[in-house]
């Protein structure tokens, strides 16, 4: 058997009450109705709480309707609320259905009741689906960010990892190589020797070259030992000088270093938004902006290029063609900020990122001491 629809009736006509009671049994619709007469047996029974829906008449001595509505909605905003009068205007049925009631039944129309509950309460068990429903996609995103900001955690560490071994490892053992080159060539009589080894040293310098750019590429270690101004200073020039453009790189000063994951994430964007600069812009100047504004961490990279279609490439991200946007958009948001593109064909570009500002409180000497 069915539970019984616990109903607050809010009704001073005892015979109206009852009519009320027998159409929604008469319908099939099993209750239990607690029928209170006017405001204060009305507020006792809000404080009491417990029930499913509430029927309240239009006009009661010295109370109404409307101010019935009022109060439930405060206390009870997903209770379905049906307004059951005998005398109640075009204006003011739509006037208490803006004002949040869920329907409006003539009295002189109780056929309508048993729809009006129905269709209501199937509201409401339609509207506890899609509150459960998107409490577990909160918890689906909540765990995904989780795992997301791990997984660039990893990476980061990975990164770390490995541009201090190309640096420690790969890069001395080819200083000792370039060392040794240089020493036999400056030793040697033979001049057949001598055009093998300049080319020896000659590749194996644009190997440590190289070696060098990887390792400052995966995780420049400026960005740990002096934090995110210094770090975005030196990849600005440096990407800027790759392709000639001209670079403005300006900073105000921050009171003090930045949580670690704050200045990693702002500089992959960067980064991110510089790449873009260098392959795609065709641009003649860039110019980088660092600062603080309104407690928030604020950096913009705007060109002077070709521009671009902010949408089209959002459709390639989406289709897996384009991820570079995407990049940017999550790692600002897993780092508590967000990201904005402006652009247009021919009008050149600009990345704004914010971040919130969250300081370092151990700096990395004291972390390695402890």
């Amino acid at each position: 058997m069915a539970s019984p629809l616990h109903i607050l009736h809010l009704e001073d006509d005892l015979l109206d009450a009852a009519l009320v009671q027998a159409t929604l049994e008469t319908g099939g619709i099993t209750c239990a109705i607690n029928c209170v007469q006017n405001r204060r047996d009305f507020m006792a029974a809000l404080a009491q709480g417990g029930f499913d829906l509430i029927l309240s008449d239009f006009s009661l001595p010295g109370f109404d309707g409307l101010s019935a509505l009022g109060m439930a909605l405060d206390r009870f905003p997903d209770v379905p609320f049906i307004l059951v009068s005998g005398i109640l205007g075009e204006e003011r049925a739509i006037d208490s259905l803006k004002r949040g009631a869920t329907d409006y039944v003539l009295k002189e129309r109780l056929t309508r009741l048993v729809p009006a509950v129905q269709r209501a309460m199937l509201e409401v068990k339609e509207r506890v689906k899609r509150k459960l429903a998107e409490r577990k996609r909160e918890e689906y995103g909540r765990k995904l960010k989780v795992l997301s900001r791990r997984l660039v955690e990893v990476q980061e560490t990975e990164r770390r990892h490995l541009a201090r071994e190309l640096h420690d490892e790969i890069g001395q053992a080819l200083t000792v190589a370039q060392l040794n080159l240089q020493a036999l060539l400056q030793s040697t009589r033979s001049k057949i020797s001598v055009p093998r080894l300049q080319q020896s040293l000659g590749i194996v310098d644009r190997v440590l070259e190289q070696v060098q750019d990887i390792s400052l590429n995966l995780r420049p270690s400026i960005l740990d030992d002096l934090g995110l101004e210094p770090a975005l200073r030196w990849y600005t020039k440096q990407q800027a000088a790759l392709v000639g453009l001209k670079a403005n790189f300006h900073a105000a000063p921050l009171a003090e270093r930045l949580d670690p994951v704050i200045e990693t994430e702002c500089y992959r964007v960067v980064q991110g938004a510089l790449t873009n600069v260098v392959r795609h812009a065709q641009a003649k100047t860039v110019n980088v902006d660092l600062r603080e504004e309104a407690g928030q961490l604020h950096v913009r990279v705007l060109d002077d290029g070709i521009g671009f279609n902010v949408n089209a490439v959002r459709e390639e991200a989406v289709r897996g063609k384009s991820l570079g946007l995407l990049s940017m958009e999550e790692r600002s948001a897993l780092a508590g900020g967000g990201v904005e593109f402006t652009s247009s064909p021919h009008k050149g570009a600009e990345v704004h990122a914010w971040f919130p500002l969250k300081w370092q409180t151990q700096l990395p000497e004291a972390k390695a001491a402890s």
